[in-house]
């Protein structure tokens, strides 16, 4: 949902001025103090800048070479700006339980079983493939839970969504039959699994068109590339599945990227991952996980550090 260049030259917002007093008392110089980070209040807007960044515990904004930059992970927030937010999941409608008999669809009807940890976003020239190798993501803090990762190769960075795998045994049996399948499938099999259901919550209805209606979920494998780095638990190290969804190899995703990209700052979509139900006992399906961003600025996003 975004995509093209993100201008780095534009002066966004200036750290604060720092006085440098002469020897002769009467004449001062000044120049920018880039040591500072400035807190923001909730809701308050500097004057000086053409944004505001809202304070939180889990996510503050810092100066990086004199600019202001947001933290990875974004900050969670159900109302601010350059935040994220998990969705209700009665917003998207999956296989009911009479699927293949009639073909209706349902609410879904519980709670994803993968709670999010976080998303990122970082900006690159070359989007990182097998990202959770990075050291930086998630705040270095990857390795402390199983974790599916989700991870979109766009023309200029990569978007990441990491979710806390439960243990099967907390998870309704045709949840975990069928993650079960995915995770031990090769290449075809899960290509022809994991779907990916977008809902445009607030944005100009330009967007709406190119997202959809949100009632048609894509199966990620039939439209683009998918490449998956699976590592099991092994002794006390934790699982990482990573999935990156490789945006420039499909046309199609490209184009919705070109609609969508120019209105990131005041748009709230929403992201529903699902794994197809195939067989009659898998139904009715359930949302595996979901993530929802609102009104992000991507001149703020951080550049992706070396590793």
């Amino acid at each position: 949902w975004l995509s093209g260049d993100v201008s780095r030259e534009k002066n966004v917002c200036s750290p604060p001025l720092r006085q440098n007093d002469n020897a002769d008392g009467k004449s001062a110089t000044f120049d920018y103090d880039t040591s500072t980070s400035i807190p923001y209040d909730m809701e308050k807007e500097d004057d000086s800048c053409d944004y505001f960044v809202e304070s939180s515990e889990s996510s503050t904004s810092q100066y990086n070479e004199g600019r202001m930059v947001l933290t990875n992970p974004l900050r969670f927030d159900e109302e601010g700006s350059n935040s994220w937010f998990p969705p209700d999941h009665t917003l998207f409608s999956v296989r009911s339980t009479t699927y293949f008999e009639n073909r209706i669809k349902a609410p879904s009807a519980d709670a994803p079983p993968f709670e999010c940890r976080g998303v990122e976003v970082w900006l690159s020239d070359n989007p990182l493939r097998n990202i959770a190798r990075h050291p930086a993501i998630l705040g270095g803090k990857l390795g402390e839970e199983d974790t599916f990762l989700v991870n979109f190769l766009l023309p200029f960075g990569n978007l990441c969504s990491y979710f806390k795998v439960p243990s099967p045994m907390v998870c309704q049996p045709n949840v975990a039959k069928v993650w079960n399948k995915f995770l031990n499938g090769d290449q075809e099999t899960r290509d022809a699994r994991l779907k990916m259901l977008p809902i445009v919550r607030n944005g100009p209805w330009i967007v709406q068109k190119a997202v959809g209606s949100g009632t048609s979920p894509a199966l990620l494998g039939k439209v683009m590339p998918l490449q998956y780095y699976f590592h099991d638990p092994k002794g006390d190290k934790k699982g990482v599945w990573e999935v990156d969804v490789v945006i420039s190899g499909s046309a199609i995703a490209n184009s919705i990227l070109n609609v969508v990209k120019p209105f990131a700052k005041s748009l709230t979509i929403a992201f529903a991952f699902i794994l197809e139900a195939k067989e009659q006992d898998e139904l009715p399906e359930t949302v595996l996980c979901a993530f929802a961003i609102r009104n992000l600025d991507l001149e703020l996003c951080q550049q992706l550090p070396s590793q």
